[in-house]
């Protein structure tokens, strides 16, 4: 089956690499776990070997007799659109503590992890391949080029680490770019955000554009007398850009602008 550019197919072709990323989903036989976009189901063989009750979405309908012959009741398949996706009633069916695992089609990533962000409390553990480059950008830290309102929203409520480098060669058809392998855990200690409608606007505002001062890029909004305002009562430094606030600077931010 040819894969088509349209959806962002690009199958995973070596089995080693398969057995090394489900294993860092540390999978038991009680486990209910996702898997998104199973494509011609490398990953979805691995799991199924933990004996656990998968639930797979595909969006390519040309797959379904396919992986429906191939697994027949072993998996609950579901021929739709991970984004549309009823996520609520979809979560509400498997309960909390779910695991995700997913080679995901590099088109999606950003709103797939905006979905795991809000729906994070039902999550005990994600492993994600996603192109190198969104690695580098959620673990980045204050001051480097790929820190981005993702890297501080992610990280709210998860720990996220890069586990296992992917060569572009491991795929068909090859892409362009590498890949990285992710392991997201529920973040412990997750910190109070008083206003999140405004800690969001925030990010948005800080970081409309990176080359501008944190002073410059909310003038715009706030105004002269507002700017001024806030930085006294922040007591940070707006001389700064918003790529080189941590996220610490970002909630006291919040929390003086909803002072204001």
């Amino acid at each position: 089956m040819q894969a088509l550019k349209a959806l962002g197919q690009n199958f995973l072709i070596e089995e080693s690499i398969a057995e090394e990323i489900v294993a860092l989903a540390e999978l038991q036989p009680s486990d209910k776990v996702w898997e998104i976009g199973p494509g011609k189901g490398i990953l979805t063989t691995e799991i199924i070997k933990y004996n656990v009750q998968l639930r797979a979405f595909e969006i390519d309908k040309r797959l379904q007799k396919y992986l429906s012959q191939r697994y027949g009741n072993k998996v609950l398949l579901e021929f739709t659109d991970i984004l549309k996706a009823d996520w609520f009633s979809y979560l509400q069916k498997d309960g909390s503590s779910l695991k995700l695992i997913a080679n995901i089609p590099y088109q999606i990533t950003s709103p797939l992890l905006s979905l795991l962000e809000k729906y994070s409390s039902f999550f005990s553990r994600l492993v994600l391949m996603v192109q190198k480059e969104v690695a580098e950008r959620l673990s980045a830290k204050p001051g480097n080029k790929h820190y981005a309102p993702l890297t501080i929203r992610l990280g709210l409520v998860y720990d996220i680490f890069s586990k296992l480098q992917v060569s572009r060669e491991m795929f068909y058809p090859v892409p362009k770019v590498n890949s990285t392998v992710i392991l997201m855990l529920p973040r412990a200690n997750k910190p109070l955000i008083s206003n999140p409608e405004l800690f969001n606007k925030l990010l948005k505002i800080a970081f409309a554009h990176r080359r501008k001062t944190l002073a410059n890029n909310l003038l715009p909004v706030l105004g002269a007398e507002k700017t001024a305002k806030l930085a006294e009562l922040s007591q940070l430094n707006f001389k700064k850009r918003g790529e080189e606030l941590a996220e610490e600077d970002f909630i006291l931010l919040s929390d003086c602008w909803a002072a204001l």
